[in-house]
């Protein structure tokens, strides 16, 4: 049983690596231009979403892999037909001239919409599960997120369940 989990425990460590180690430069010569390669890349879109949110912001500012894998997030979400994304004031507050943290937020909507597809027409969901991971992105203490006072805000107002509040979530609104 103990070789077992030691197994195991190697094969996860390898993989991550090979996630880490992986050259993102490549990512530009990727076509997107109809509806089956936006959907054929959703694997890879997901891929450089969790890349992202599992790495230190200030591996973000200053790795080119991070900027490849975030532009490609960008072009993805840009011409998908088949979601659509909204930014609005809450993230544009929170983010301000922070672009850095603006990708953590869309690798965060990408992820989310890819994973719940049930739940990825409804901008209220999206918007409200997005902000829940960037939330937590930016309370994990590994990821060395500045605690800005929005971003404070933020994490209050999710430890206070009224975050949907503070994001002008109204359960009522016309769902899209």
């Amino acid at each position: 049983m103990k070789i077992k989990a030691l197994i195991i425990v190697t094969i996860t460590l390898l993989a991550g690596n090979v996630l880490i180690a992986q050259d993102y430069s490549k990512l530009e010569n990727i076509v997107l231009k109809d509806k089956t390669d936006y959907s054929k890349n959703e694997n890879l879109v997901l891929e450089c979403s969790n890349y992202l949110l599992n790495s230190p912001i200030e591996t973000l500012d200053k790795d080119l892999n991070h900027l490849k894998a975030l532009q490609f997030i960008m072009r993805w979400m840009e011409g998908t037909p088949d979601y659509m994304f909204s930014l609005d004031e809450p993230i544009g507050s929170v983010t301000k001239s922070n672009t850095t943290l603006l990708g953590i937020y869309m690798a965060c909507m990408s992820k989310f919409v890819i994973e719940n597809k049930d739940k990825s027409k409804d901008q209220n969901e999206i918007k409200y599960n997005s902000f829940i991971a960037f939330i937590k992105y930016c309370e994990d203490p590994t990821k060395n997120v500045k605690q800005s006072k929005k971003i404070k805000e933020l994490i209050k107002a999710k430890n206070e369940n009224t975050l949907k509040e503070y994001l002008k979530i109204n359960s009522a609104q016309q769902r899209v």
